[in-house]
Order: C-alpha cells, then structure tokens, then sequence
C-alpha cells in the first residue's frame, strides 16, 4: 500500500470490485452496509454484512492493512460514507466506497450470493 494514501476515502466500479475478488491481493474484505434482508436477498460473495451502527471493532482476520470496501444498496448510499468513517475510526488505512452500491453491481452483471 501507499503511505501517501493512507487515510483516505477512495471509491471504485463495480468491475474494479470484481477485478479484486479474482486477485485478491493487498488483503481486502468486502462490507456490505445494507439491511440484513437486503443482504440476505443477494449480496457480493465473500461480502460481510455490517450496518454501520454495527461497527465497532474490527472483522475477525482483518487489521489496519486490510483494504476495506463499503457497499450500500444505491449510488452514494449515505450509509456507505458512515460505514467509512467508522472504519477510519477504528484505524483502518485504506477504505474504498464502490459508488454505484449494489445498483451499480448488478447493472454491471455482478455475481450475487445469497
């Protein structure tokens, strides 16, 4: 990772979140800040369901180098920022919001698990 980066808020498409999930080095994991009957519904593989109200400490296996990228259900999901935010709080450096939300990734003919 870039020093010079560390501690912004970055934001990304859909094909660079799926360009992750096949090359997935840096360390990174996927938080998915939609209801958990919207995730429950279809959500990114691998993604981890956490409201932003809900973070509070850091995903098991995960540490301030992990990359994070923040989902939301619509382009600038309000929930999305406050996700990210929190992240930053609890000491994460690198913090990715994919822009379109789940809108975008399923326009974009993204895999979904449910």
């Amino acid at each position: 990772m870039d020093p010079h980066f560390d501690g912004v808020i970055f934001k990304t498409h859909a094909g660079e979140v799926r360009r992750r999930i096949r090359a997935p080095f840096p360390p990174y994991r996927i938080v998915d800040v939609r209801t958990r009957e919207e995730y429950d519904r279809g959500h990114i593989p691998g993604a981890l369901s956490a409201p932003p109200e809900g973070l509070h400490i850091l995903p098991e296996g995960t540490d301030d180098r992990t990359e994070f990228i923040v989902v939301g259900q619509e382009p600038e999901d309000p929930a999305m920022r406050a996700a990210s935010l929190a992240l930053r709080f609890l000491g994460v450096r690198r913090v990715v919001e994919l822009t379109g939300g789940m809108v975008e990734w399923a326009r974009a003919g993204g895999p979904l698990a449910a």
